[in-house]
């Protein structure tokens, strides 16, 4: 019985910290160790806490990507090839400096899990609905403004997580009411106008 209960809180340990949105069996790589690899047998690199400004050109070499963690770096644009990874499932983009949201990744067909957090950008394109897989959006502490109505196209979207951006009651109902089978996760209401 114990047994049981350690697993069980161990499980609840983990999704409480995000880790329910993530690409099972892919062994996630530094940059350092993967440059000399063979680029058609890594599925998983990070950029993470590298202070980046452009992601490296040879980065396109590695096609069969199902995981990019780019976070924690300044990056204010993405490189033309980030559209080329068509195998990609999952990409970190959290804490850069993206004044304008990366709309090439809307050609990555494959995404499930998105991340966008603490970035610059206000508007989502219209075209997030080529983001047929999508399962969850993180837009947390980005000044996003509001949404475009294509976004309802993404039935299968499980969750959006909206915290520190502060919305109308109206706006978090009306929405809600839009996507009902996705969760949003919203502060409290401010006491703004639509």
């Amino acid at each position: 019985m114990k047994k049981i209960f350690v697993l069980i809180f161990l499980l609840n340990f983990n999704f409480s910290f995000g880790q329910k949105y993530q690409v099972e069996n892919v062994v996630v790589y530094a940059w350092e160790d993967v440059i000399h690899a063979n680029p058609d047998t890594i599925y998983g690199i990070s950029f993470s806490k590298l202070k980046l400004a452009k992601l490296p050109d040879e980065l396109k070499l590695f096609r069969r990507l199902k995981v990019l963690d780019v976070s924690k770096n300044k990056l204010a644009e993405l490189p033309d090839f980030i559209d080329e990874f068509h195998f990609l499932e999952h990409l970190n983009l959290e804490k850069n400096k993206l004044i304008n949201f990366p709309v090439r990744v809307c050609k990555d067909t494959s995404l499930r899990f998105l991340r966008l957090g603490k970035n610059l950008f206000e508007t989502l394109p219209n075209s997030i609905e080529l983001l047929t897989n999508l399962e969850y959006l993180d837009l947390y502490d980005t000044p996003v403004l509001s949404f475009p109505e294509t976004l309802v196209k993404l039935t299968g979207l499980k969750e959006i997580d909206l915290t520190g951006i502060r919305f109308s009651a109206s706006f978090q109902e009306s929405w809600t009411k839009k996507l009902p089978n996705t969760h949003f996760v919203f502060d409290s209401p401010c006491d703004c106008f639509d």
